[in-house]
């Protein structure tokens, strides 16, 4: 069985003792305006351990990323029809690993991708895919390397364009649909002008990979996520608002988000800044290749609340105030159309958001 499963099922055996007196206390029927459901904490801690495991599970360093990639499709002309579809694509996240499989879809962690599809009368369907991940891993982009009291990242996003159905179509099994149709030529400036203004950007600099969210109680976000459905939603509104051409009918767009909710985040000064560096320490260790279920188990009740909070983009830390139970919370929810959250080149003539 594999560490995922375990540690999902483990507080079942856990939580449970013999039974003596079956249902001695049951009811018939509940009170419903004076009822109240809770969930023991260690069963809650070791769902989030269930979570966060894969990251450092699953994950292996990425030597050679996007080494089949390609800059620019060699679109067939189509006089102007819509002859591309740019179909909006998700599987459970980590599915290519085998210890993994599908099993996180049960906890709606899914990756996000656009496969391009030109289809025309007597010429045989062209296939690309398009990802927007971290340049080295999920893990990688969320720990820091470090040297004695020094931080370092390594967490650029970037797109990457691959010939073909990227593992093929029955990967996608959670979602492959169509999103937009448009000309060869509108596709085509999604490569020459959009894509190339978020990947020719000097290493360590806008866009950065952000896996988790902050967000406080009244929902305002503290520190903006960047993963893989942004770069997604980020071509998606570059073809609504300079292509002019929208999501066809119908079309909804959602997207797994990581959260931790706050109360208020306050920058980290440097008269506590060796904390900062044992907390990430711990966060190293937590997800290191080489740990036992009990050492990550006992490292992740060390490392919750959330304590400290990076925000790549930024380049910034944070002290994290009023991280409660139960800590993360996943969310897969619509989301409209946005541009990247900052002003830089080409970008910044884009509206802000479009409703669709």
């Amino acid at each position: 069985m594999t560490r995922l499963a375990w540690a999902i099922l483990l507080p079942l055996a856990a939580a449970q003792q013999p039974t003596k007196d079956w249902c001695a206390t049951g009811t018939k029927l509940p009170d419903f305006t004076e009822a109240h459901f809770s969930i023991s904490a260690t069963a809650m801690t070791r769902l989030a351990w269930a979570i966060l495991l894969p990251l450092a599970a699953a994950q292996q360093p990425t030597k050679d990323w996007c080494a089949t990639g390609t800059k620019l499709p060699d679109f067939t002309e189509d006089e102007g029809q819509a002859s591309v579809e740019l179909v909006y694509a998700q599987s459970p996240l980590f599915s290519t690993n085998p210890k993994i499989g599908t099993k996180l879809r049960w906890l709606n962690l899914y990756h996000t991708a656009l496969v391009v599809v030109q289809k025309l009368p007597g010429v045989e369907p062209k296939n690309w895919t398009i990802e927007f991940d971290s340049v080295t891993n999920v893990a990688g982009a969320v720990l820091p390397n470090i040297s004695g009291m020094n931080l370092t990242w390594n967490n650029d996003a970037r797109y990457c364009v691959t010939e073909g159905i990227l593992w093929g179509e029955a990967h996608w099994s959670k979602m492959f649909e169509v999103a937009v149709r448009l000309s060869a030529a509108q596709a085509r400036q999604i490569f020459t002008e959009f894509i190339p203004s978020v990947n020719n950007t000097a290493h360590h600099t806008k866009p950065l990979y952000q896996l988790w969210r902050a967000q406080s109680r009244t929902d305002e976000t503290l520190v903006k996520d960047i993963t893989c459905g942004d770069g997604v939603n980020w071509i998606l509104h570059y073809a609504a608002t300079v292509l002019q051409v929208k999501p066809v009918a119908g079309f909804e767009l959602k997207f797994t988000s990581i959260v931790f909710r706050a109360d208020r985040l306050d920058p980290v000064d440097s008269s506590e800044w060796t904390e900062v560096v044992k907390y990430f320490q711990s966060l190293v260790q937590f997800m290191g290749p080489h740990q036992s279920e009990l050492q990550r188990f006992l490292e992740f009740l060390h490392l919750m609340p959330i304590h400290y909070v990076y925000d790549s983009n930024a380049k910034a830390y944070f002290r994290v105030e009023g991280n409660h139970f139960p800590w993360l919370e996943i969310q897969y929810q619509p989301i409209d159309l946005e541009g990247p959250p900052w002003n830089h080149s080409e970008l910044t003539r884009l509206p802000e958001t479009v409703i669709v």
